[in-house]
């Protein structure tokens, strides 16, 4: 097990390894007491064994994290990505700025701590493996939960009377189905009891938490927080330039970013390839200077090696589906193009240029659903390289503004670019009422 520990000498946090086996509770908890029986047994009876394995840790995570006392201060950041980002990442700075008097602990993956430098995550942030007894307890003891997916509820950690949960969730305005397999479902639709508040940027995002999973889900309307920097021109220059400083690319060169969502079937690749050369030239013919193509896997797509071979080929392309945050890249490229994500929904507060490239459509909305066409959307749909291209080549910048103005009337946004502010506001306020009306 990797352990954050944090030196007041030196002011830095250092990373401390511990055997499971030192504490039983520990290894009940965690769920590891049966692993190494599971290895040497037949698949249905490691199933067997799994099973109860399962259970015991409910159990024992159940009874003992019921007892921890609140911390008032205390905030656990669960990211479904384990790594410092998203909405989490933007709200936990603000705090900083801010100096206000809260422990941040951030639920994390064991590359996150390993490169807590590199990623640049501030030293007064607390990080923590996910799955770990240090989790558990955090999450017993914290008052409140912030999470952008389902992380804090995934391994039934028992949420007790004054404790607040506020989901970020990690997308808006979406098109895609909000679904998962069946264990996802039965952790969806529980966590309706568990969910205090979502944290939403238009009306469309509170029908879509309602009427899906979490009917009972109060709603935080000012914004995503993780979207405020598309609203600040300073800030979208500086990660520009951090952005093209990392890739060693020269400030004139104008860069288009191609992001997809993955299938269902990881192995297939298909729908998820592009002409990535000829769409770099199509860009400089239409708009002029010398481009690169930035393509971002999604986490799930990110380590197919048939992807990472047909993109390293190409001339032009940048593979970044490995860089640390993709709110940065979005604020650093010129032009978005994806299929379904829902990224290109934040992308579009930049008001840049987007497209759709689809290869799959009609196989997609049989398998996954949309909330509304695509025809809805403000972007020009393609479901080849050909009609790619020829979308880049008749792009009208006017009629793009005015369809941006129409879907964000249309779907009742009220993104700001001060969410940031509006989270923390309602954090301090909970916090002072928890507290009786007394600062602490």
């Amino acid at each position: 097990m990797i352990r954050e520990q944090y030196d007041p000498q030196t002011q830095k946090f250092y990373i401390e390894k511990t055997r499971k086996t030192d504490i039983l509770i520990t290894a009940f908890a965690e769920g590891h007491f049966l692993t190494n029986c599971k290895k040497k047994i037949g698949y249905y009876i490691g199933r067997i064994f799994a099973s109860i394995e399962e259970g015991l840790g409910v159990l024992v995570r159940s009874i003992y994290m019921r007892r921890l006392p609140i911390k008032q201060n205390r905030i656990v950041f669960g990211q479904f990505q384990n790594s410092y980002t998203c909405n989490g990442k933007y709200i936990a700075e603000k705090i900083l700025e801010k100096g206000l008097d809260y422990e941040l602990i951030f639920i994390v993956n064991k590359t996150t701590i390993s490169k807590r430098e590199e990623l640049e995550i501030p030293k007064q942030i607390r990080l923590v493996e996910r799955d770990t007894m240090d989790s558990f307890v955090a999450l017993g003891s914290a008052h409140f939960w912030i999470d952008n997916a389902l992380n804090c509820v995934w391994r039934k950690i028992p949420k007790k009377k004054g404790q607040i949960y506020l989901n970020t969730w990690h997308g808006s305005l979406g098109i895609k189905v909000l679904g998962g397999n069946r264990h996802w479902i039965r952790i969806a639709r529980a966590a309706d009891k568990t969910i205090d508040y979502f944290l939403t940027d238009s009306v469309f995002d509170e029908h879509v938490f309602a009427e899906s999973f979490w009917p009972h889900a109060k709603f935080l309307k000012v914004g995503h927080p993780r979207n405020d920097i598309f609203f600040d021109p300073k800030k979208l220059s500086a990660l520009r330039a951090r952005v093209y400083e990392y890739y060693g690319l020269a400030s004139e060169i104008k860069t288009v970013m191609y992001a997809p969502t993955f299938r269902d079937d990881k192995s297939d690749v298909s729908s998820i390839r592009m002409d990535c050369e000829r769409l770099k030239a199509t860009m400089e013919q239409k708009f002029g200077g010398e481009w690169r193509v930035i393509v971002r896997m999604h986490m799930h797509n990110a380590k197919n090696r048939l992807l990472r071979d047909m993109f390293q080929e190409m001339e032009g392309v940048i593979n970044a589906s490995g860089y640390r945050d993709m709110q940065e890249l979005m604020a650093a490229v010129d032009v978005g193009i994806t299929d379904y994500s829902s990224w290109i929904f934040d992308f579009i507060f930049t008001r840049r240029p987007a497209f759709i490239y689809a290869l799959d459509i009609k196989q997609y909305v049989n398998d996954r659903g949309f909330y509304y066409p695509l025809t809805e959307t403000p972007f020009a749909i393609a479901d080849s390289d050909d009609a790619l291209n020829k979308n880049v080549m008749e792009f009208d910048d006017g009629d793009y503004q005015k369809r941006l103005d129409a879907f964000f009337e249309g779907k009742g946004c009220y993104e700001k670019g001060n969410a940031c502010e509006g989270v923390v506001d309602f954090i301090c306020e909970h916090t002072k009422q928890q507290d009786g009306g007394q600062d602490r």
